[in-house]
């Protein structure tokens, strides 16, 4: 009975298997496959780049403060869509003309009792318009401050490593002077853009060249690099302000623009995810509101890795580790003399 067992346990010859038996090969993969990315990454910087920037990201939850800014940015759409539907409810309490003609239309385009639903509808809202305002301004501010909120505890994290001692009232002053900001920025960049397109679209009819070829390029063009510009300007707050940091904008603008040539690419999807789902009115119906939460959930995400791409520049990582510490920044003058360390 021994014997069996002694024959049972011994070693297979060499020639046989290999060394470590017969899954040695399986679990040797991850390390060649480690060893492969290691080469790969010291001979190209741009991919290390985007590797420490990524570890950085995960370090510091870039994923979990994702997902608290898009549960209250996305919670602040119905308020929005309230205030939306207070305003055009003044707008038609103050022109009785301008409310009959939308009376009459509708009536027309839904006859009978339906016309009827929807017209008293219309008056109800035009007369609680006030009312319906003022909900929507207090959902809005609440959900844009958590907004704001766990957004600024995300930069500071990735820039920091640690957010910064709370205090309610600095904090929330900050956060209500973030949003101002965010909504001033964004009114700017629809107005700049829809302004600069009516000017070339009317400057190109009184020169009669209206129908030349190449300049529907020209006026998409120009509307692309108005939006880029005010990415770049958003990001850099992004980027500075929203985490309290101090460094030189020549630093961080290489971050701003890689943020903003992401975020328009990532509107590009998102405009062509809606056009694709425009003709089917169920996933118009459910598809809407759930490419919309991922379209937001997305953009956070790569808002926060942008931070982390930016922290992680050779130019700037010196410093992120110095003000981490608590102590000042190293001086301009020794900017990219240090080697990139690991991220």
């Amino acid at each position: 009975m021994s014997a069996t067992r002694t024959e049972r346990s011994a070693p297979a010859p060499a020639g046989d298997q290999p060394p470590g038996g017969r899954w040695s090969r399986v679990t040797q993969l991850p390390g060649r496959w480690q060893d492969r990315v290691t080469r790969l990454r010291r001979r190209l910087p741009w991919l290390d780049h985007l590797a420490r920037a990524g570890g950085r990201y995960q370090r510091t939850q870039g994923d979990l403060m994702a997902a608290g800014v898009t549960y209250f940015v996305f919670l602040g759409l119905v308020p929005v869509l309230l205030l939306v539907a207070s305003v055009i409810g003044l707008v038609l309490a103050g022109n009785a003309l301008l409310q009959q003609e939308l009376s009459d239309t509708i009536r027309e385009s839904f006859p009978g009792s339906t016309g009827a639903e929807i017209t008293g509808e219309l008056d109800r809202a035009v007369g609680s318009a006030g009312i319906t305002g003022l909900i929507g301004l207090v959902g809005f501010l609440y959900a844009g401050l958590r907004a704001m909120d766990k957004l600024r505890l995300g930069m500071e994290r990735i820039w920091k490593g640690r957010v910064d001692d709370p205090e309610f009232l600095r904090d929330n002053l900050q956060d209500l002077l973030a949003l101002a900001a965010f909504g001033l920025a964004g009114l700017l960049s629809l107005g700049l853009t829809g302004g600069v397109t009516r000017a070339t679209s009317w400057t190109l009819e009184a020169l009669g060249l209206e129908r030349a070829p190449g300049l529907f390029l020209l006026t998409a063009a120009l509307g692309l690099g108005l939006a880029l510009l005010t990415d770049v300007v958003v990001f850099l707050w992004l980027l500075r302000v929203v985490p309290s940091t101090s460094y030189p904008l020549r630093r961080l603008l290489p971050g701003a623009l890689f943020g903003a040539v992401g975020f328009e690419v990532l509107k590009l999807v998102g405009s062509l995810y809606l056009s694709l789902i425009s003709g089917s009115v169920t996933a118009s119906a459910f598809g809407g509101a759930v490419g919309i939460l991922i379209w937001i959930n997305v953009v956070c995400r790569f808002a926060f890795f942008t931070a982390a791409w930016t922290a992680t520049l050779p130019q700037v990582q010196g410093d992120v580790r110095v003000v981490a510490e608590g102590r000042r920044p190293v001086a301009p003058a020794a900017e990219g003399r240090g080697a990139p360390a690991p991220g």
